[in-house]
């Protein structure tokens, strides 16, 4: 497993942002087809219309899945797709955190413990505060 610093972190966000942007695009799509797929069940309307929104799911969520794919491919974890988390391994005094990025954050700001998840982020000056180290060598 890759341990990410800060610094490196934040230097690969930019392009797991672009990545994040057609996700969203391509989720708000899939929202907008799964509630006519919704709606044609209900009404039991027309069956060929139904397995063309049927298809065009599958085929959305497969697009999806490649991106989130790629963005793993760098190391960091996809943790949520609404609001879009990733999560990147990273150590601090010998134990396993992750440094967290939310969609719609600029930079990452914030951190937990593996064992905590999302509900524990924690802002990241708290790390330097701790020990008096620089924030952006977060691993030995």
């Amino acid at each position: 497993m890759k341990y990410f610093s800060l610094h490196e972190a934040n230097s690969i966000l930019p392009q797991i942002k672009l990545l994040v942007d057609e996700i969203k695009d391509k989720r708000d799509k899939l929202y907008n087809v799964i509630e006519s797929y919704e709606e044609e069940i209900e009404n039991q309307n027309d069956e060929l219309e139904i397995m063309y929104l049927k298809t065009e799911i599958t085929m959305m969520n497969d697009e999806i899945n490649e991106l989130i794919d790629i963005i793993e491919s760098f190391g960091a974890y996809v943790k949520g797709l609404d609001p879009f988390l990733v999560d990147f391994p990273s150590e601090y005094n010998g134990e396993q955190i992750y440094l967290c990025w939310q969609e719609g954050e600029e930079q990452i700001e914030y951190w937990h413990k593996a064992s905590e998840g999302f509900a524990g982020r924690k802002h990241i000056s708290l790390l330097s505060e701790q020990t008096g180290k620089d924030k952006n060598r977060l691993t030995p």
